[in-house]
């Protein structure tokens, strides 16, 4: 095989592979392929690509490391991509041959489902990290003006979500049926327990005035009985879901959104789909819960992007973030 990889746009879009793993790779290179430099460059601006073209290809052997994919621009500039879709899956062996590739202008990144940064990856030069998570937020909120962009990515979420996802969540439900109810990572957490934390002003601000939350349409979040909203380094309210999120509809035809919202926080409002939440209101945090998360650098960082999970006796009692 040529060392330089199979060309992405000579695979269907979930590769023909028969692992998983490869098939969400596979799907994640044939977006990045359709979506060109633009998305690249959004998804991973700390790289600061320095062309507008890009080649996506999979399948990849060079010194004795085989990565799943590459992104280059012009040749001269490579991303090599390592996916993983279980916990604590990161290979030293595998990523001391991965990290023969990287240099001033190649970079390698891994995409684990690992909530934190996995500690074997941490403080390595030009080698960067995503969580699928992070991945799908991201994607989700990139201007999807092109319909086929959008379809695919919309389709790709649905692809993570089942093959990663609920994937995991049937692992550990398995694997800790015979053990008690202690939590440890937030996909264990029971439903009923579980609190959605999402970050964002006007979301907290349309909860508390019009008692609801619009997204982007299917995008994915585990189970959860509750929602909170995390800004300006705060989380000040809680708030209880209301039966189960509506995962794409045209919130106009909502009868129980006040037609109110519609002058006062959209006037322009387009018709389009999104997903849906009802919340009630539970209660304000007094006082409210500070932020006090940390970079690596050891400089104040946000607690939260786009969402993360706790649960509800965590929320309750918690005065920081770093006890969620």
């Amino acid at each position: 095989m040529d060392k330089k990889g199979v060309p992405i746009t000579s695979k269907s879009i979930l590769g023909d592979y028969s692992k998983n793993e490869d098939k969400v790779t596979a799907a994640l290179l044939q977006i990045l392929h359709f979506g060109g430099h633009d998305l690249v460059q959004y998804l991973f601006e700390e790289c600061d690509l320095p062309s507008s073209t890009i080649n996506v290809r999979s399948q990849i052997y060079e010194n004795d490391s085989h990565p799943d994919g590459a992104i280059s621009c012009d040749c001269s500039y490579q991303i090599y991509v390592e996916s993983k879709i279980v916990y604590d899956a990161v290979d030293s062996q595998q990523l001391e041959k991965h990290k023969t590739l990287v240099d001033s202008t190649n970079r390698l990144l891994y995409i684990t489902p690992d909530t934190i940064i996995p500690p074997i990856l941490d403080g390595l030069y030009n080698v960067f990290w995503f969580n699928w998570q992070d991945l799908i937020d991201k994607l989700l909120d990139y201007d999807l003006s092109d319909r086929l962009l959008q379809y695919l990515i919309e389709q790709f979420v649905l692809l993570v979500k089942h093959l990663v996802f609920d994937k995991l969540i049937d692992k550990h439900k398995k694997r800790y049926s015979k053990q008690t109810d202690e939590i440890s990572v937030e996909n264990e957490i029971h439903q009923d327990e579980r609190v959605i934390i999402v970050g964002g002003r006007w979301g907290e601000d349309v909860a508390l005035q019009y008692g609801f939350y619009a997204c982007q349409p299917n995008r994915f979040f585990l189970p959860a009985k509750y929602m909170a909203f995390y800004w300006n380094n705060r989380i000040k309210y809680l708030f209880e879901i209301e039966g189960t999120p509506i995962e794409a509809v045209d919130i106009s035809k909502i009868q129980s959104i006040n037609k109110d919202y519609f002058v006062k926080k959209e006037p322009n409002y387009k018709p389009g789909d999104r997903k849906f939440f009802k919340l009630n209101f539970v209660r304000e945090f007094n006082p409210e819960i500070k932020n006090d998360m940390k970079s690596r650098s050891n400089k104040p960082c946000a607690f939260v992007q786009r969402q993360k999970y706790t649960t509800i006796q965590r929320i309750n009692s918690a005065s920081f973030t770093s006890q969620l």
